[in-house]
């Protein structure tokens, strides 16, 4: 039970967190010179596109609006 109120606790920012995963992602990517693996930059891509729904849903889920 105490797990389940600990992910509870921290949903919410799982969003940003990948969101800053995704962007963690394209900037070493980029630093290192790995822009010619396709496969990369769409996952890296794809984590900040996929953060920000997560993080707008949740977002909207907390608001009372």
């Amino acid at each position: 039970m105490q797990i389940l109120s600990h992910i509870k606790r921290h949903i919410r920012r799982t969003g940003f967190t990948v969101l800053c995963l995704g962007a963690l992602m394209l900037v070493t990517g980029y630093a290192l010179g790995w822009t010619d693996s396709n496969a990369f930059t769409l996952s890296a891509a794809a984590l900040v596109v996929l953060g920000t729904v997560l993080h707008v849903y949740f977002l909207k889920k907390e608001s009372k609006y």
